[in-house]
């Protein structure tokens, strides 16, 4: 624990000395791989897949807020959706805009969770998210987190779409977007997930806020718990297409994740509670304070003093002082003296 507050310490002196520089660089990174990502993933448009291009785009984005970067990154799925078809990029479309519409209502600042929780759907372990927004983020944060899951799902299925177009009984536009409806009702990993996700955030919100002590501690135990039985009722009574391991280790990197934020961001000291009362004209207040841990500096600094060098000046202080006093009596000798006129 002393270790990881040393560590939140300097982390926060060096990003408070080079945040100028810094969060441009963290912008323009996350947004580059979140772009190469989509071509990898559904690199359909190939006037739009040259990297030269992601990389022009991610300079844009590493200078302008995050929903800039959200957006950015939905035009180039639905450009390279449309270069498969023009069907699937109109259903897509609507999810967008029914996101951009919970978005930019009520958690117009979390556009990095949304694309932190596509990325983590990539590599197979979006367990790990749910337990650390709940501590970090408000309430409306399973917003972000249940669109990026769906936008996973909604490039997931470009793939199979492509091939299932190619079948002449899907050939007519109703009947594929017909497919496509029946492709995210019938992803019972999709649903699985995002009820997952979002009731583990708005559990663990809710017991954080508690005025208990350790509830955030509370609020951990609670949120990996109830996540892990979502997803098994999940996996077991839906017949949801979730790898069991992946899950349960991304859940326990989710716990660890959420203690890690519990000691950087609300490290405090029960031992030392105080409970203060007071009123004023119109109330009565009754004030439970718990204070922060604080690293004591420890980084003291011992100058060594030569014991030649103390003596010399030692010399010259006394060699000034009998200089003064030299002055001092030459001058009382010159008041003591009395001149007479002839």
């Amino acid at each position: 624990m002393v270790f990881l507050l040393e560590l939140k310490d300097n982390i926060n002196r060096f990003y408070n000395k080079h945040n100028v520089y810094l969060v441009p660089a963290f912008k323009f990174i996350i947004a580059f791989l979140s772009f190469l990502m989509l071509n990898m993933q559904i690199g359909y448009m190939s006037q739009i897949k040259n990297p030269l291009i992601a990389l022009l785009v991610s300079v844009v984005c590493a200078f302008l807020p995050s929903g800039f970067t959200v957006v950015a990154l939905s035009l180039f799925m639905l450009a390279h959706l449309y270069a498969v078809s023009a069907e699937f990029a109109v259903l897509a479309l609507c999810i967008v805009l029914v996101m951009y519409l919970l978005y930019f209502r009520f958690a117009p600042k979390q556009g990095y969770i949304l694309i932190l929780t596509v990325f983590l759907c990539w590599i197979k372990i979006p367990e790990v998210l749910p337990v650390a927004v709940g501590l970090g983020a408000g309430i409306t944060a399973f917003i972000p987190v249940s669109f990026g899951v769906l936008i996973y799902y909604v490039i997931q299925t470009a793939s199979a779409y492509e091939t299932a177009i190619t079948n002449p009984s899907v050939s007519d536009s109703i009947q594929q977007i017909s497919y496509i409806a029946e492709s995210f009702i019938n992803n019972k990993s999709c649903i699985v997930l995002i009820a997952a996700m979002a009731v583990t955030i708005i559990v663990v919100y809710v017991i954080k806020k508690m005025s208990v002590d350790n509830s955030w501690t509370y609020a951990i135990a609670a949120g990996t718990a109830v996540q892990f039985i979502i997803m098994i009722v999940g996996i077991l009574a839906l017949d949801a297409k979730i790898n069991i391991v992946l899950m349960i280790v991304g859940t326990l990197l989710g716990a660890a994740v959420g203690y890690i934020c519990k000691v950087v961001f609300f490290s405090v000291d029960y031992k030392r509670t105080e409970f203060v009362q007071y009123e004023d004209d119109e109330y009565y207040y009754y004030v439970k304070a718990v204070p922060k841990i604080s690293l004591v500096n420890q980084d003291v600094r011992v100058k060594q003093i030569n014991a030649r060098k103390t003596r010399k000046t030692d010399d010259l202080s006394d060699i000034r002082r009998a200089v003064d006093k030299h002055a001092a009596a030459l001058e009382q000798e010159d008041e003591d003296i009395t001149f007479f006129d002839k």
